[in-house]
């Protein structure tokens, strides 16, 4: 069904404001947006002859916003050399085959962080459309230094003013975003994860130069200095945080919070995208006992804790989460973004509620689309997941979508 006029009969209709259930069983969606929220029967009323979708035995929920994914990646132990290997054209049909998953899992709309530049070609309204893919949200290549983390994407720069000029390209191209490399990362080889490779004074530039061109930024960052440098800087959100060191006795990165430099920002504003999902599956047979353990294994299911620890102690300073996968990117699936906010639940300390909330409004509104998607609300885009279970009273039912609606585009 394309982008018409109809009337959705369902079970119930989530709402954001109370972040419940709301009385309401109808929906009347009319070219792409929501047109009428109420009672199914009076809006047949009004609308006699409408052409009728039941979904009576289903709970309506927003589409889901994925703020982090590399389209391009695989989601292979050799995602770089894989990327490397292949060529334009095989990379841009990969990337749309993922945006496809995606879509078909429940997330109408998705932020790539970190690409190349032919992955802008997704952008084009006559291939997404054709292709029926999500709102996208396209970086382009991050904004890294020489031999810097993701180089291999085909750019680097030095110094505020290249910085500044590669930003107003990126907007020149059709970005919406602009990432900033400001850590080191374990995927690029060379690039040592702990080591900090951005002034203040350089994200401050950069970001500054994003919000007058209408862009947003988002920094990866994995160490305590990086995110001091990213709050001083002014980054609208941080990926990743986590407090690497290394470990004097294995030599492996291992997270330590230091509270004496992460409590200053105590009630500070500002988004950040943990990623507990991301490689989550690495470690299941070791998690569930399927397999023993060995030195390196207890140490990463120890850090695995570590990081949840450390999700608890950002949303206690203030810092509002978002829902990232790092999809792409090794043992991570493009069609497994409800485990990112089932995490945020079962080991996170959040409640239903407050997960749908990181992956909808709290989503949207980092990506400034707070006034198009993230809430079924009168005037927004009919961006709607159909769900057979509650996920408020399970959070996992977010894995199981029987209807997908992108714009008001039934696509699954």
């Amino acid at each position: 069904m394309c982008a018409q006029t109809y009337l959705i009969h369902a079970r119930g209709i989530y709402d954001s404001e109370r972040r419940a259930i709301a009385d309401a069983d109808g929906m009347l969606i009319r070219d792409g947006r929501i047109e009428a929220i109420s009672s199914f029967e009076w809006l047949l009323a009004q609308r006699p002859g409408v052409r009728q979708l039941d979904l009576s035995d289903c709970f309506l929920f927003p589409g889901l916003i994925n703020t982090h994914v590399h389209l391009e990646f695989d989601a292979s132990a050799e995602a770089r050399l894989h990327y490397l290997a292949g060529s334009e054209g095989g990379r841009i049909l990969l990337a749309a085959e993922h945006a496809k998953q995606l879509l078909r899992s429940g997330v109408t709309t998705v932020r790539d962080a970190g690409s190349s530049w032919r992955a802008l070609d997704l952008l084009d309204e006559q291939v997404s459309r054709s292709i029926c893919l999500p709102r996208m949200q396209l970086a382009g290549p991050p904004l890294t230094v020489t031999g810097g983390h993701l180089h291999f994407l085909g750019e680097e720069t030095d110094g505020v003013t290249d910085m500044v000029r590669q930003t107003r390209i990126r907007q020149k191209r059709g970005c919406g975003a602009v990432k900033l490399i400001v850590t080191g990362g374990q995927m690029t080889p060379g690039s040592v994860a702990e080591r900090v490779s951005m002034t203040v004074g350089e994200i401050r530039a950069v970001t500054r130069e994003a919000h007058s061109l209408g862009l947003r930024t988002f920094a990866h960052c994995l160490t305590t200095e990086g995110f001091v440098r990213c709050m001083e800087g002014g980054v609208d959100c941080i990926e990743h945080i986590a407090c690497f060191k290394r470990n004097e006795g294995n030599r492996l990165l291992e997270r330590v919070y230091e509270p004496e430099r992460m409590e200053p920002y105590q009630g500070a504003k500002r988004d950040f995208m943990m990623g507990l999902s991301a490689g989550y599956h690495n470690l299941d047979a070791y998690r569930d006992a399927e397999r023993a353990c060995g030195a390196n294994e207890a140490f990463w299911l120890e850090q695995e804790e570590r990081m949840f620890s450390i999700f608890r102690r950002c949303v206690a300073l203030g810092l509002r989460p978002v829902c990232g996968t790092d999809a792409g990117t090794g043992g991570t699936r493009f069609d497994e973004t409800w485990l990112e906010l089932a995490l945020m639940v079962e080991r996170g300390g959040f409640t239903p509620a407050q997960a749908i909330a990181a992956g909808t409004e709290s989503a949207a509104a980092c990506l400034g689309l707070e006034k198009v998607t993230g809430r079924l609300r009168e005037g927004y885009d009919a961006d709607v997941i159909a769900l057979r279970e509650n996920p408020l009273e399970r959070i996992r039912a977010l894995g199981c979508v029987r209807r997908v609606i992108s714009r008001g585009t039934i696509v699954l």
